[in-house]
């Protein structure tokens, strides 16, 4: 990463990670992901209490509301937790004593991009992979399969990007904003801030205005919701600040801040909250390396690439306007051909002169400053047991994860039953291995 730390790391609630992360990281935050957390949650509580009552629909909107403050988070904790009794519930006071780890209230004005509240980026690209490969891949297929992976997500991002240069979404106004957010943004990210312009303008309202050290304050009451929030604005530099902090959290303008905008009349996005990781030119910036200097080769490769653009639309020009006309297409052929003749030589007489050239190996070798050994000693790996992918016990020929209760309860139940000839009942057993054979032989 170029000698800088993450900002952030997002994990489950493993205590080594917890431990670990701190001593390798020392500047980066860590958080805890609500997904794993809340999933456990009718578990940990029990399945009675979160599908017969309010409990789960209450401690989620405490839990997930990303506009209120620590301190009213607390004071909703305490009387969902007193409403059905579980202030004495202790896997509830662990989550409550470590709520600075995983509650987004408390970490508002970081910019998570909004991963915060699922570790799904990483689970679907394991998920992704997971289509591509299996188990019993040798290094050199898992290496060719790996690169058909990435030009699966290359030829996606190619999509993308095409539909972003040349789609451009239908905009619901006639506000200016609204026509620069669609000429910047991405198309994805682009609907995102539509839907914020859109309750900005047609659901938001000013509650109260006054004038603070050169700024403007902003009081805007959102449609029928009892909490309203303070935007300041300065109009010397459009310097803006709500108070939802949703542009600190996920880069792009709230409602509220719309709202300032639009009031006085400012007809674009300022500079300073377009982020560029959002816009739809963001994949066209020079790629620089770890001293952040602009490689050269991939400036070359970019003209390169733009020159070969500029072929393809003239050849498609050119045939075009021949279309139809049968000595012009004879005339085009014919000079393509000595083109193409003439690019054959040329190649031809390069590979001669370049016979004596260093080869590919020695290039490879260069780049990365070593050589190809005469001799080269694998040893065995050690045999070790990873957390989450497997377990591998010699002879046993065992090479699947770890199943908790649950899971293996659930398959047990998709199984179909069966008559044992021992006991004469319907089960999940048979003769071999009965439970009533068992208890007599134990009499036995």
């Amino acid at each position: 990463m170029g000698g800088n730390e993450p900002a952030c790391l997002i994990t489950d609630e493993d205590p080594a990670m917890k431990l670990a992360i701190p001593k390798v990281f020392q500047t980066a935050e860590h958080r805890f992901c609500m997904w794993h957390i809340m999933k456990k949650m009718p578990e940990k509580v029990g399945r009675q209490i979160t599908q017969e009552t309010e409990f789960l629909n209450k401690i989620c909107k405490c839990v997930w509301s990303e506009e209120i403050e620590p301190t009213e988070f607390e004071e909703k904790w305490g009387k969902v937790l007193a409403e059905f009794k579980l202030q004495d519930h202790e896997w509830l006071k662990q989550l409550y004593e470590k709520r600075q780890m995983w509650v987004p209230t408390y970490f508002r004005d970081s910019f998570l991009c909004g991963i915060m509240r699922t570790t799904s980026r990483s689970e679907s690209e394991n998920n992704f992979y997971t289509k591509f490969t299996n188990p019993h891949l040798t290094l050199v297929e898992f290496y060719m399969i790996f690169e058909s992976a990435l030009d699966a997500q290359r030829h996606t991002q190619g999509q993308f990007d095409n539909d972003s240069k040349h789609k451009h979404p239908e905009c619901k106004t006639s506000f200016a904003l609204e026509k620069h957010a669609s000429k910047i943004y991405t198309v994805s990210v682009y609907y995102d801030f539509q839907e914020e312009l859109e309750i900005g303008c047609f659901q938001c309202g000013l509650e109260e205005y006054k004038k603070e050290n050169g700024f403007e304050i902003f009081t805007i009451r959102e449609g029928c919701r009892i909490r309203k929030f303070d935007v300041s604005f300065n109009p010397a530099n459009l310097d803006s600040k709500c108070m939802c902090k949703m542009f600190e959290r996920l880069g792009i303008p709230c409602r509220h801040m719309v709202w300032v905008w639009k009031a006085n009349m400012i007809e674009y996005i300022p500079d300073a909250y377009v982020l560029n990781r959002w816009t739809s030119l963001a994949t066209k910036t020079s790629i620089f390396d770890l001293k952040r200097n602009i490689l050269e080769a991939c400036v070359n490769f970019v003209d390169c690439k733009r020159m070969l653009n500029e072929l393809w639309s003239e050849m498609h020009t050119c045939v075009s306007l021949a279309q139809g006309n049968e000595e012009d297409l004879t005339d085009l052929v014919k000079n393509l051909k000595g083109l193409r003749l003439n690019l054959e030589a040329k190649k031809s007489s390069n590979n001669h002169e370049n016979n004596g050239s260093p080869s590919k190996a020695t290039d490879i070798e260069l780049l990365i400053g070593a050589t190809l050994p005469t001799e080269i000693v694998v040893k065995p790996p050690k045999i070790s047991k990873n957390k989450g992918t497997g377990v591998h016990v010699p002879g046993t020929g065992s090479d699947k994860r770890l199943k908790g209760d649950k899971e293996k309860a659930i398959e047990q139940s998709q199984k179909k039953k069966r008559l044992c000839r021992g006991c004469g009942e319907l089960g999940y057993h048979d003769i071999r291995n009965c439970p009533h054979k068992v208890k007599e032989n134990c009499k036995l």
